[in-house]
């Protein structure tokens, strides 16, 4: 099951927040449209969490982990990118889901720092964006 999700978010949406961070511009919207679409995945991903904390019920399993960078770097990519693409509004148990999954003692503790994330991306972000310039 695990490996469904994993593979079912990869295609329909990870792919498509990774363009919209590594492009600018007019391709940059074009990336945000084909993230909009993608949303359906985090649409899919709502329904399964309805009534639950976590998606194996009310405590963290396999599933919670395998999806959880969602919750670490969705943020991140909106930012670095300027973008935004998630509404909590749309997604509130998804939403919510992000939070608690955070406040998991193991998963807090053993988080890299924001404060590390946001220039690491950055910098891959300017890397990307030299070398489509260069083709």
């Amino acid at each position: 099951m695990a490996r469904f999700w994993a593979k079912f978010v990869e295609d329909k949406f990870t792919e498509p927040i990774r363009q919209v961070l590594f492009v600018d511009g007019e391709n940059q919207e074009k990336e945000v449209k084909n993230v909009k679409d993608a949303l359906e995945t985090l649409e899919t991903l709502e329904g399964e969490l309805k009534g639950k904390k976590f998606f194996g019920g009310e405590s963290v399993g396999f599933v919670d982990i395998v999806l959880g960078f969602i919750s670490i770097w969705l943020e991140i990519i909106e930012e670095v990118a300027c973008v935004k693409v998630f509404d909590s509004q749309k997604c509130p148990s998804l939403a919510k889901w992000m939070e608690d999954f955070l406040e998991i003692k193991e998963i807090k503790e053993n988080l890299p720092e924001r404060e590390h994330l946001v220039p690491y991306f950055h910098k891959i972000r300017q890397f990307k964006l030299a070398m489509a310039a260069k083709k």
